[in-house]
């Protein structure tokens, strides 16, 4: 790892910037590659480092969930996964429109009156003609109710389309909410196996730091802590707590680079 501030450079496992007034968020920034006030070379940040890499008095934790992607950094894998993958790619291949569904309109007049309408006029228009008397008034009565029927039938069919459609996406929304219920039962099976498997060190950890703590009821930054010991973090750690009397042995502690700073202002 090496750290560059405005007047100073760090090279190696421990980098104490509490007398530089660059803040742990300004170290955050710089470790995930953003501008900042200072530059750190260092490996990549990982899932870890989301959860606990900037390990403050003012932090929040899930420890749980904090502790399943600790024990995935050590290689641990839940039978779920497979399972997981598969609803997941069942659930995305589900295409639903996320735009409001629209209402059917249905037609202003009923189409069955009208045809009755229509058959009425040609068979009028056809008793004239046999009579050889004019159906002009009757003719334009007919193509009049042929075109309100048309569009009566039109708005009818988009209606029965509009309702099909509705049907189909409210169908398809249902199926991918039983999906990610499925997908949240598995992910929640996953978390609690892999939590298991990494309990026993976590909880040596945190007895190590607070002899008298709950494991998972203690405060944010001594189950941060022992997650790190239980985990495995590439990029360094942005420490701002004094759980350790020095940087040095922090670094030691969590097995990798570390960043000592002071509280943010």
């Amino acid at each position: 790892m090496i750290v560059r501030t405005a007047d100073r450079t760090w090279c190696g496992s421990v980098a104490d910037l509490r007398a530089t007034g660059v803040s742990g968020h300004q170290v955050v920034d710089a470790v995930r590659g953003d501008d900042a006030a200072c530059r750190i070379h260092c490996p990549p940040p990982g899932p870890l480092f989301d959860r606990v890499g900037h390990v403050h008095p003012e932090m929040g934790l899930r420890v749980r969930p904090a502790l399943a992607v600790a024990a995935r950094t050590r290689g641990l894998t839940p039978p779920q996964d497979d399972e997981i993958e598969r609803l997941r790619a069942e659930r995305d291949a589900i295409d639903v429109d996320e735009r409001v569904p629209q209402h059917a309109t249905p037609p202003e007049e009923d189409p069955a009156a009208l045809e009755e309408r229509v058959a009425e006029l040609r068979g009028r228009i056809s008793a004239l003609r046999a009579h050889d008397i004019d159906a002009s008034d009757e003719r334009a009565a007919l193509r009049e109710a042929a075109t309100r029927l048309s569009e009566a039938q039109t708005t009818r069919l988009a209606a029965a389309q509009t309702r099909q459609a509705t049907r189909e996406q409210r169908d398809r929304r249902q199926r991918r909410l039983r999906l990610d219920d499925r997908i949240a039962n598995h992910e929640r099976d996953a978390r609690s196996w892999l939590v298991e498997r990494v309990r026993d060190p976590y909880e040596r950890a945190v007895f190590a730091l607070d002899p008298g703590a709950d494991p998972f009821d203690c405060d944010p930054t001594t189950a941060a802590l022992a997650i790190l010991r239980v985990g495995t973090q590439r990029a360094p750690v942005v420490l701002a707590t004094e759980q350790f009397p020095t940087p040095a042995a922090a670094a030691a502690w969590v097995e990798g680079p570390v960043v000592a700073c002071g509280p943010d202002v």
